[in-house]
């Protein structure tokens, strides 16, 4: 005959499940979403010179030897305007970006209601 009635040590896990989250864990995504902004604003403002990356092209324009060298030279051209010049507005942005999809998945979800 199955127990109808949880033991004591499943209760914990049936509460955890049944009962809603607390004010605190609900609201702790928006704070993370803060912080994530706001540091990415700050690497976007603050630009720190150690984020600085050199130019793709320090080789020049002379010609070059043999068609791999050249082969890799305009490969190295195409490639260049997608690098970054400066990675902590990479960082930056993607923080910044990520924050924002935090918070718009936690305010949907509230707004979603409880099943």
């Amino acid at each position: 005959m199955p127990d109808l009635l949880p033991d004591r040590h499943s209760l914990p896990e049936l509460v955890q499940h049944y009962l809603p989250a607390s004010r605190r864990e609900r609201l702790t995504p928006f704070v993370y979403a803060g912080g994530m902004v706001a540091i990415g604003l700050t690497l976007l403002l603050a630009k720190p010179r150690i984020g600085n990356v050199p130019r793709s092209d320090l080789s020049g324009d002379r010609p070059a030897m043999g068609r791999r060298r050249r082969a890799a030279r305009k490969s190295r051209d195409v490639v260049a305007p997608f690098a970054p010049g400066n990675v902590t507005d990479s960082i930056g942005r993607s923080l910044m970006v990520g924050g924002v999809a935090l918070a718009l998945t936690r305010l949907l979800d509230e707004m979603s209601g409880r099943d």
